[in-house]
């Protein structure tokens, strides 16, 4: 593109006006919300019985945005478990907290758990944790189960992003606070 030539008359000047829009449209697609009530058809079995569960779907890859609506803390007994799918090549998934805090309480905790088969826990979560706080994160390099959103510690805004290669999960955390989002 020539310099000083805007982005859209330069698109329509290569395509010849073919293009029906130029991206001013453009949305994300694949936002998913799970809370503790997405249960049901998504529900899975154990990941130790702590919560109610969801299992996640290879067509919903992209952002998953998770636990209470802004601004409602992420109370007790309204915690989850969020299976991964199976690993296959090329999926991903990038969790964000919603609620702006969690109760300090076992049963208001959020975790992400990965799966050999969408169902059975197993640990292959490997990567980076990384935080705005003094401790400086960890780059976890032994395979973990679970990214697990800390009781009284997460805030809205602590992300998790997942990509599969086949066979483990490679994990970028994000938080606020030291030790909000761990794996374990």
């Amino acid at each position: 593109m020539k310099q000083g030539v805007d982005f859209n008359k330069s698109i329509d000047g290569i395509f010849g006006g073919d293009l029906d829009f130029h991206g001013e449209n453009l949305q994300l697609k694949n936002v998913t919300n799970i809370d503790c009530s997405d249960t049901g058809s998504r529900a899975t079995t154990g990941h130790a019985g702590a919560h109610p569960s969801a299992s996640l779907s290879r067509d919903e890859c992209g952002y998953v945005v998770l636990g209470a609506a802004i601004g409602t803390a992420q109370a007790a007994g309204k915690g989850f478990a969020v299976a991964l799918p199976t690993p296959e090549r090329g999926l991903h998934y990038k969790f964000i907290l919603r609620a702006p805090s969690v109760a300090n309480n076992d049963t208001a905790t959020i975790k992400i758990i990965s799966t050999s088969n969408g169902q059975a826990d197993s640990a292959l979560i490997i990567g980076q944790v990384a935080g705005q706080g003094d401790d400086d994160g960890a780059n976890v390099v032994a395979v973990k189960k679970e990214i697990l959103f800390v009781k009284n510690k997460a805030t809205a805004g602590d992300m998790a992003e997942v990509w599969s290669d086949g066979t483990n999960w490679f994990a970028d955390i994000q938080y606020d606070a030291d030790g909000s989002v761990t794996l374990a």
